[in-house]
């Protein structure tokens, strides 16, 4: 943690200050936007919710601020992620948590099969299914009074998702078995629900060797690569070098956008457009 946030912290919540006034509704707090999402369209305006990584910031490298860490002594419940590669809550949960004396965790990834080193788990409808239904009886618990509001927009929620899946299913199903190439690799989780096939630039989120990009460089020749997947929260600049030498373009696609079936819908334009 920052000295600076720490300083700003011992200030804003030692004994003695004023504290802000209670909150009218249950705050919840997200790790990311898409979890915000889902809250919403389970819990509506029953809940205020702070999302701890804002558009546009690095899951990576991105420090909570003093407003944020208050928000938290304020707060019911956390959502969290529950990836153990997720670097934000590997770095700052534990120190999230402890700001609220009620704060409870939730993992809204429990019971999904994840893959190793991808934190990205809401990026396929089969992983959202479940992740809306443990949010929801994660909104059970801290708003019991409103149950079977909850559950019914959970069927509402879910009879969406089976309906992005069935759009997705329609226009990536002559895709299957292809290739398509990220420089950052967030999309294994669609990857694997629709049959296609990832290739990452990065390694382990490090640019890769000399050697892996002259076997990238071959390999993506022989698949006739055209686009080059990119997310706003990097640096395109090494991306853009390698689609030059590829004769492909660089096309941004933000895991981290609010509006999950929209993010869904764009990336099944985008892989279509990249063959």
């Amino acid at each position: 943690m920052g000295a600076l946030l720490c300083a700003a912290l011992l200030l804003g919540l030692a004994p003695g200050c004023s504290s802000p006034s209670p909150p009218q509704r249950p705050v919840v707090l997200c790790s990311v936007l898409p979890q915000a999402w889902f809250v919403e369209r389970l819990a509506g305006e029953r809940v205020q919710v702070e999302v701890m990584i804002p558009p546009g910031a690095s899951l990576a490298t991105y420090e909570p601020s003093v407003q944020q860490m208050q928000a938290a002594a304020r707060a019911s419940l956390y959502l969290k992620v529950g990836h153990p590669s997720f670097p934000f809550e590997a770095t700052w949960l534990e120190p999230l948590l402890k700001q609220g004396k009620e704060l409870r965790q939730v993992d809204s990834s429990a019971g999904l099969e994840r893959l190793e080193g991808d934190p990205h788990v809401w990026v396929s409808p089969g992983c959202a299914r479940i992740m809306a239904r443990n949010i929801a009886q994660a909104l059970e618990g801290l708003l019991p009074a409103d149950r079977e509001a909850i559950q019914a927009n959970l069927q509402t929620l879910l009879e969406e998702v089976d309906s992005v899946d069935r759009e997705l299913r329609e226009s990536l199903g002559s895709l299957r078995g292809t290739r398509f190439y990220a420089f950052h690799p967030a999309w294994g989780y669609l990857a694997r629900e629709y049959g296609l096939e990832q290739v990452a630039v990065e390694e382990e989120g490090q640019e890769p060797s000399a050697g892996r990009l002259s076997e990238l460089l071959e390999q993506a020749r022989r698949d006739q690569v055209r686009v080059l997947f990119v997310q706003p929260q990097f640096s395109d600049a090494s991306a853009r070098m390698l689609a030059e030498d590829l004769g492909a373009r660089v096309l941004p696609l933000d895991p981290l956008a609010r509006d999950w079936p929209a993010t869904m819908r764009q990336v099944a334009a985008a892989f279509r457009e990249s063959r």
